[in-house]
C-alpha cells in the first residue's frame, strides 16, 4: 500500500493513508475519488496519515498544485498524522498560508485526530 483512500459521506471526512513511494497510478487512485467526493459535497474535511513517505513521481507536482489551486477553498479542516519529524513542521508552514485550518497529531494520537477532524 503506498495510498490507501476512504470515505464517509456522514461526515464529510476523506481519509487518506501514505505509506512509502507515490507514483502517478497511485496518486490518480486517491486523488480522483477525492475530486468526486469534493464535488458531491462542496466543503469537506481531511485527515492524512503519513506512516512513510519514499518520495513521489516528479510529474505530480504540477497536477497536486492544480489540484490544490482548485480544490483549497472547498477543504475546510486538514489533520495530518505522523511521528516523520520534517511531516509536521512542513504541514503548519503550508496551513499558515491556506484558508483551511490545520492541526498536526503524532501516529499516537490518531483517535484523537480522528475524533477533531469528524467533529470539526
Amino acid at each position: 500500500m503506498t495510498i490507501a483512500y476512504h470515505e464517509d459521506d456522514d461526515t464529510r471526512v476523506a481519509e487518506i493513508r501514505v505509506g512509502g513511494k507515490i507514483t502517478t497510478e497511485e496518486y490518480d487512485r486517491a486523488v480522483m475519488p477525492l475530486q468526486e467526493f469534493i464535488d458531491r459535497h462542496g466543503t469537506v474535511k481531511l485527515l492524512e496519515i503519513v506512516d512513510s513517505f519514499g518520495g513521489y513521481d516528479p510529474s505530480l507536482i504540477w497536477e497536486g498544485l492544480k489540484f490544490d489551486f482548485r480544490n483549497v477553498r472547498h477543504i475546510s479542516h486538514v489533520a495530518v498524522v505522523s511521528d516523520i519529524g520534517w511531516i509536521g513542521p512542513v504541514s503548519k508552514a503550508a496551513g499558515a498560508l491556506l484558508p483551511t485550518r490545520l492541526r498536526t497529531f503524532g501516529m499516537d494520537e490518531l483517535g484523537t485526530a480522528r475524533d477533531w477532524i469528524t467533529q470539526a
